[in-house]
């Protein structure tokens, strides 16, 4: 990983269909009106065919998305002209333990070693209406598609350059459902989608060898 990974919650509509009725209850007491970040560092970084530590004791989750990756720096970046910094796009998987709140940035859930595993890069005429696919040992899973999306690829670039300074090398992962894959020990969790590298990876107990 070159950069800095960031990461949105809640821009999937199912996963705002799911939290609406406790966004209207304390603490929070109405949605989110801008999107909500949070960072994957540097030791969640995992290339394909790495493995994933799965934490004893844990109940893990796959979610296969889209990471943006940043070719040229940009801030301050209007959504129409967000292409042009761009050095082009991978498939990633933001690993996490299941999410009970979005209050308070869930750490211990999404920063655990090897959570961030990141395909190679390629290219892509649009993202709009991108469908993908999660693999478990070979079967499909689940599929979902971008067009789903509260945001869009050149939105959530602009909001977030709009504060942060993206270098080269940072990524940007645009979300995933509310319904996410369970994966166990054992598993191959293969991510597709139509023009990218494929991202494999085989989830092994935290402390064995790969």
């Amino acid at each position: 990983m070159k950069g800095t990974v960031f990461s949105v919650a809640l821009n999937h509509r199912s996963q705002m269909d799911a939290w609406d009725q406790a966004f209207h209850q304390p603490p929070y007491k109405t949605p989110p009106k801008t999107p909500v970040w949070f960072i994957k560092p540097r030791n969640t970084y995992l290339a394909n065919g790495g493995a994933i530590p799965f934490p004893a004791g844990e109940q893990v989750q796959s979610g296969a998305t889209l990471a943006v990756v940043i070719g040229n720096t940009a801030r301050k970046v209007p959504a129409e002209r967000v292409a042009d910094y761009l050095a082009g796009y991978a498939l990633a998987n933001d690993i996490s333990l299941p999410e009970s709140s979005f209050y308070r940035p869930a750490i211990k859930a999404k920063c655990r070693d090897g959570f961030c595993p990141l395909g190679d890069l390629g290219q892509l005429a649009t993202t709009g209406k991108l469908e993908i696919i999660t693999e478990i040992n070979g079967v499909e899973q689940d599929r979902w598609s971008t067009a789903d999306l509260l945001r869009s690829v050149p939105e959530l670039i602009a909001a977030i350059s709009d504060f942060i300074t993206l270098q080269p090398g940072d990524a940007v992962l645009i979300g995933t459902p509310h319904q996410r894959v369970e994966i166990k020990p054992g598993d191959e969790v293969t991510v597709r989608a139509a023009g990218l590298p494929t991202l494999t990876n085989r989830v092994t107990q935290a402390g064995e060898a790969s």
